[in-house]
């Protein structure tokens, strides 16, 4: 009895799969599946029973998500370890998949489920088991509506504490069923007829369209969601600025939001008593200068020169213009700023910033000092 079953179920999946070449396949995910399967069961060894295989057929409805419900019936015969006793089983259960990945070539999915093991032995009583079942396979599209599929199980009994395996190997069609979405927007008017499954038009069919409702002629990636070339969160078709930095803030045209600020340096090179000339140790001092001036070329710089108060007043005057004209002329010659953006005025001894009464005052008023700023516009981070 129980070979003329599988000999039936097995004739069943193969007059399905012969009838499934001849259907278009599936547009879409959605809808009722038939899981037609042949396997191997391998029994706890409690059940003292030996393994063997068995057929299959499942029922189920894939929803419009990665979820699917499934209502399995397995049976088989196997026969009593080391006996001559045959008996026949049967399992029902429902379950419930999570698939992951989209369903095309090979989608790997997670399973479990409750259901009834019916065991019939010749001349005692049938023997039923609750269990519990988890496991998982995976599915090998041969279409968009058929699939190869492999799973694995196993099994707990929750009413004599066993724990059964299987493996099965079956074909999974599905029998298709068309979102309202899809079918509501096919009917409404366009101005370009739209491919078979492509709601949107956007060239990607709605089986693995992840943003369904792009405007018609929008460029969209693989998924069918709006391009983004430079990821700043504005999309290309309302992009006015294309290429934009990684991180830096946009407005909602996708251009810089900017900031504006002033930066700001100050030049200061001590001389000795009557002398212009400016030691080696001030080069980086004037180096960094001229750095600024080079990074923000629109800005201008006045050097001042200034003395101590010994000597004559006219005296100091002429020394604090040679010793500000020496900076100037090392910032011109030495680090090639234009002689355009840089001119120098003395000041002589008449604009202290210490006392000339201590050695270290008339030695910081013996000085040459300029600042250089600039008005700038950075990018908000």
């Amino acid at each position: 009895m129980k070979n003329t079953s599988h000999k039936i179920i097995l004739g069943c999946a193969a007059t399905f799969l012969a009838a499934s070449v001849s259907v278009s396949q599936a547009e879409d995910y959605v809808g009722f599946t038939l899981n037609p399967q042949i396997g191997y069961y391998v029994f706890d060894k409690k059940r003292n029973l030996d393994n063997d295989s068995f057929a299959g057929l499942g029922l189920g409805y894939q929803f419009d998500s990665p979820w699917a419900a499934e209502l399995n019936y397995l049976t088989g015969d196997a026969d009593v370890h080391n006996g001559s006793t045959e008996i026949d089983f049967d399992q029902i259960r429902l379950d419930a998949l999570y698939h992951f990945g989209d369903q095309q070539g090979v989608q790997p999915y997670i399973a479990g489920g409750i259901g009834d093991l019916n065991i019939q032995t010749k001349g005692a009583d049938d023997t039923d088991s609750t269990l519990l079942n988890l496991g998982g396979g995976v599915k090998f599209y041969l279409t968009n509506g058929l699939s190869l599929r492999a799973d694995a199980r196993t099994f707990v009994g929750l009413d004599d504490e066993t724990k059964d395996f299987a493996v099965t190997l079956g074909l999974n069609y599905l029998l298709g069923k068309k979102p309202a979405s899809t079918t509501k927007a096919i009917a409404a008017p366009a101005a370009a007829p739209a491919p078979v499954g492509d709601a949107d038009r956007d060239g990607v069919l709605d089986t693995r369209d992840r943003c369904p409702n792009t405007p018609a002629g929008t460029p969209v990636d693989a998924n069918g969601c709006t391009l983004d070339s430079d990821g700043d969160g504005v999309a290309d078709n309302k992009d006015a600025c294309p290429n934009t930095s990684a991180g830096a803030k946009v407005d909602a045209k996708g251009c810089y939001i900017m900031l504006t600020e002033t930066k700001e340096i100050r030049l200061a090179i001590n001389f000795p008593t009557n002398s212009a000339d400016i030691a080696d140790s001030y080069n980086s001092e004037i180096a960094r200068v001229a750095d600024f001036m080079r990074e923000y070329p629109q800005t201008q710089v006045v050097v001042e020169g200034h003395t101590d108060d010994r000597g004559a007043a006219s005296y100091n005057q002429n020394l604090s213009e040679k010793r500000a004209k020496a900076v100037a002329d090392k910032l011109i010659s030495d680090f090639g700023i234009p002689a355009s953006k840089v001119s120098s005025v003395g000041k002589g001894e008449m604009s202290p910033v210490e006392s000339n009464d201590t050695v270290d005052g008339r030695f910081a008023n013996r000085r040459v000092v300029g600042v250089i700023s600039a008005t700038v516009e950075t990018i908000a981070k």
